[in-house]
């Protein structure tokens, strides 16, 4: 990494200390992504193409610098990423032969990523450039690490398409206190996957849009067959991805979504659902895979042996890709809005993920690549790779539905617009949600549900008790 950094990019012991202690967890991260990979693999070759696909323009965004520069770059080491990484920074050289860009891939953002970035961060080392979850960042520009970037996005016209006004999970995810952070690589918004052949061997219709819980509970259990070893549902197994079912109740699990000064999981809506899909689809209705189930890998939906799964858009190269089909490992699927429950809104999980600027002395070097992955060449290449939603709303209606109809054979594609229009973020602050979930949500709730040691009414209290004192620990020290 570039060893000269300026001293604003340094900060003390003390105050990393209080940063790893509010954010970016030491144990586990909450990510939704595909399964990681190791943390630095020999690198891919950049994926090609799909026939028909619109070719990227031939300039970037943003006008590299002329003198010679080098950007290092802490990036996401899964296997979505790892090879759209390698995509852009190829492009990238072609575009700026003066800029070195040195990607560093971190496998696991809940075990090894932000423990990385904070060592980083502590040396007085950090990257020009880091990747992001739309949740996890606002701890480290509350210490003051990150650079804001609302004079280079005014500065270039491009970005007001990247950043539309009044769609709170873009706000809510990429600025904090009046200042813009993220530079959102990819909107994200999560529903019902559902594999197209347990649908046809027992001759249900597949879902639509409009269904509603019930249906959705019928049809996991008419699919669920011991013989087979088929499940209806593989089901979440963390409170993250619970979200989904907690919010369509109409109920959230904090005062405010936003900076949230106080636990509210306790209520009977939300500990019915907990109780449903945190434990009884395992050991009462045994329509869902417990982790033994799981183990090595065995009994998903990409096995075979379940029907249903609540996944986003970077899922879609574990089911059905050009090379799936080629080797004939492919599961025909299609995605659907997660069902009607108790709230008219039907809100849905979604934010922003990309990357962010950490201080330092190339500080306009990490601009201008960065500005490229977001521009329309770069997210183009991204969204290609990986499958994920890009970041405005031009890509997505003609660059990114036709693409994912014709690479990953998804032909209900618009319900993840909907998804996204109807949504909302899970929660931001100060106290990330990492945190949350390593040191009280996991160990004190959804650890026992799922063991089958104790019961959401049991838990739920506890776990308020617990988030309660890591709210009240952290507004005391502002």
């Amino acid at each position: 990494m570039n060893q000269k950094r300026t001293k604003s990019a340094k900060i003390s012991r003390r105050s990393f200390l209080l940063l790893s202690a509010q954010g970016a967890g030491l144990a586990a991260l909450a990510a939704c992504a595909a399964p990681a990979a190791p943390a630095q693999p020999a690198a891919p070759q950049p994926a090609q193409p799909p026939a028909g696909a619109p070719k990227p323009e031939a300039a970037p965004t943003t006008a590299p610098a002329a003198a010679p520069a080098t950007v290092d770059f802490l990036a996401w080491g899964d296997n979505a990423d790892i090879p759209a990484w390698e995509a852009l920074v190829n492009r990238y050289k072609e575009i700026a032969p003066n800029v070195t860009v040195n990607v560093t891939p971190v496998a696991e953002p809940n075990a090894n990523f932000y423990p990385k970035l904070q060592t980083t961060i502590a040396g007085g080392t950090p990257p020009g450039v880091s990747s992001f979850q739309g949740w996890e960042w606002q701890p480290y520009a509350d210490q003051d690490v990150l650079a804001p970037i609302d004079e280079f996005v005014n500065a270039n016209p491009y970005f007001k398409e990247v950043y539309p006004e009044g769609v709170a999970s873009i706000e809510g995810t990429t600025a904090r206190n009046g200042k813009r952070y993220l530079i959102p690589l990819q909107r994200a918004a999560m529903l019902m996957f559902y594999a197209r052949k347990p649908f046809e061997e027992a001759g249900l219709e597949f879902p639509t849009d409009d269904w509603t819980f019930e249906e959705f509970m019928e049809t996991a259990t008419k699919l669920t067959n011991p013989d087979k070893k088929l499940f209806g549902l593989q089901a979440n197994g963390n409170w993250f991805r619970d979200i989904g079912w907690i919010r369509l109740t109409g109920k959230q699990e904090f005062d405010s979504l936003y900076d949230p000064r106080k636990a509210m999981f306790n209520q009977p809506e939300i500990v019915d659902i907990v109780q449903m899909m945190a434990s009884d689809v395992y050991y009462k209705m045994k329509i869902a895979p417990t982790p033994a189930d799981l183990q090595g890998g065995a009994n998903t939906i990409q096995t075979g042996n379940a029907a249903m799964k609540y996944e986003g858009p970077w899922f879609f190269p574990a089911l059905n890709s050009p090379q799936l089909r080629e080797e004939k490992k492919n599961v025909p699927f299609d995605i659907v809005l997660m069902p009607k429950m108790g709230d008219e809104k039907r809100c849905h999980r979604g934010w922003t993920e990309g990357v962010a600027l950490l201080k330092g002395d190339q500080l306009q070097a990490s601009w201008e690549f960065a500005s490229f992955m977001a521009g329309e060449e770069g997210d183009k290449l991204y969204s290609q790779v990986t499958g994920r939603i890009p970041n405005t709303n031009a890509l997505i209606e003609n660059f990114w539905l036709p693409v994912v109809t014709e690479r990953f054979e998804v032909k209900n594609g618009k319900a993840l617009l909907e998804a996204f229009n109807r949504s909302e973020v899970d929660v931001v602050g100060g106290v990330p949600r990492s945190k949350m979930w390593s040191e009280v949500v996991k160990p004190v709730g959804w650890d026992p549900l799922i063991g089958g040691s104790a019961t959401a009414a049991e838990v739920l209290p506890k776990v308020d008790e617990g988030l309660q004192a890591l709210l009240d620990e952290y507004w005391k020290s502002r």
